[in-house]
């Protein structure tokens, strides 16, 4: 059992770089519903390791310090879902609830890796193969960057027709820059150990020069507060200033492709924000207690007129706001941010107690971009993000 758990998490690592090219339509349940592999291959792993661990080892399973937060979460999304599932079809209520299983998927990679990690796996080797997926992305992302830069055709699916922005195998150049970001706070301490390693200087200028492509601000917004937490932590203000540099002077030189989309000072974005977030608003003050219900955020869109009736199946914008905590609020109420705070600031709390650790600073650091990040577009609630997190949070 211990070389199929080991198996499938090292699957997980080898289709993580895929992004949404492992996405599995399921629309015999509706055009908004798909699966990642990912997703499957992280259910098999939750599922083989609960029955060696509570079926063949059976003996006592220590919870880990963010197990309490993240029941509580879950037992209030689940709750919301259900006083909202009157108010929904038999189809739109199992839609929702199979997003909240997703989810529970996710916070589940965090409990089997708590439990192996020291006996199978140490950190370090860990944020190494961490690394190599971001590398995977980066190299990914020049591949598309530089043969096919116009994405226009992607329109008839309802992706954005980004041009000469750097999206790799996640079509968008925000999650993409956030991916990179989180791969340099990795390189960045790594570095720290070993400064003359040529491989980790030549992957983090690979990784800095593709996510400046992404031309995504909440990116470089992300990459800024990353940086800053690693300088506060290791007393090195120099290395903040010379990234704020860095960045500026990369900006200067970075290409402005035409059209609005590659433009550093766009509007368009901006306003689009803003209407995500007064929709939400506007939804949140409704129901303020519980939300709406975990995940059914598309269906109160469309019901508030929020979404054109002919796509709001399809928009991928629909399931979501730019703004992860304010998906919470709308779609769990109160009862559920204070939840999901809690299991943020626990995590944060954790992480700064071990500082003096490498795990410690990349913790931190990856938290504080993220967050930084998920006020722009719902980072938190990202599949890979939460992956991603879920691994880091476990080695601590």
């Amino acid at each position: 059992m211990k070389k199929v758990i080991e198996g499938l998490f090292f699957t997980y690592l080898v289709l993580f770089p895929f992004g949404q090219l492992t996405k599995i339509p399921l629309n015999f349940l509706g055009p908004e519903v798909h699966l990642y592999m990912t997703d499957i291959v992280l259910l098999l792993l939750l599922l083989a390791w609960g029955v060696w661990r509570f079926g063949l080892k059976k003996k006592k399973y220590q919870l880990p310090p963010l197990a309490l937060p993240i029941f509580l979460f879950f037992a209030i999304s689940l709750f919301s879902l259900g006083l909202a599932s009157p108010l929904l079809s038999n189809r739109e209520v199992m839609v929702a609830g199979l997003y909240l299983v997703r989810w529970l998927v996710y916070a589940g990679l965090y409990f089997v890796l708590f439990d192996i990690k020291d006996r199978w796996f140490k950190s370090l080797d860990i944020l190494k193969f961490l690394v190599i997926i971001g590398v995977a992305i980066a190299f990914f992302g020049f591949v598309q960057y530089f043969l096919w830069p116009n994405l226009k055709a992607l329109e008839v699916i309802e992706w954005d027709p980004h041009y000469y922005r750097l999206v790799s195998t996640f079509l968008d150049p925000g999650f993409t820059g956030l991916i990179l970001v989180l791969t340099l706070i990795i390189l960045i301490n790594l570095l720290f150990k070993n400064r003359n390693n040529r491989w980790l200087i030549l992957s983090t200028v690979a990784v800095y020069a593709a996510l400046i492509l992404t031309h995504s601000r909440s990116s470089y917004l992300a990459f800024l507060v990353g940086m800053g937490v690693i300088a506060w932590l290791r007393k090195t203000g120099r290395l903040f200033i010379v990234a704020l540099v860095l960045l500026l002077l990369s900006l200067a030189i970075l290409p402005q492709p035409k059209g609005e989309g590659g433009k550093l000072t766009r509007t368009y974005s901006i306003f689009d924000r803003f209407e995500s977030w007064q929709n939400a608003i506007a939804i949140i003050k409704d129901h303020p207690l519980i939300g709406v219900g975990f995940n059914t955020y598309r269906y109160a869109q469309r019901d508030y007129g929020f979404l054109e009736e002919e796509k709001w199946q399809e928009s991928h914008a629909g399931a979501g706001t730019d703004s992860s905590l304010l998906f919470v609020l709308a779609t769990t109420g109160i009862l559920g941010l204070i939840s999901y705070l809690w299991y943020l600031g626990g995590a944060g709390f954790l992480a700064f107690w071990q500082r003096k650790k490498i795990i410690g600073v990349v913790c931190l650091a990856s938290l504080g971009a993220v967050i930084a990040h998920s006020f722009f577009l719902n980072s938190l609630f990202y599949p890979w993000v939460m992956g991603w997190l879920a691994i880091l949070l476990a080695c601590l």
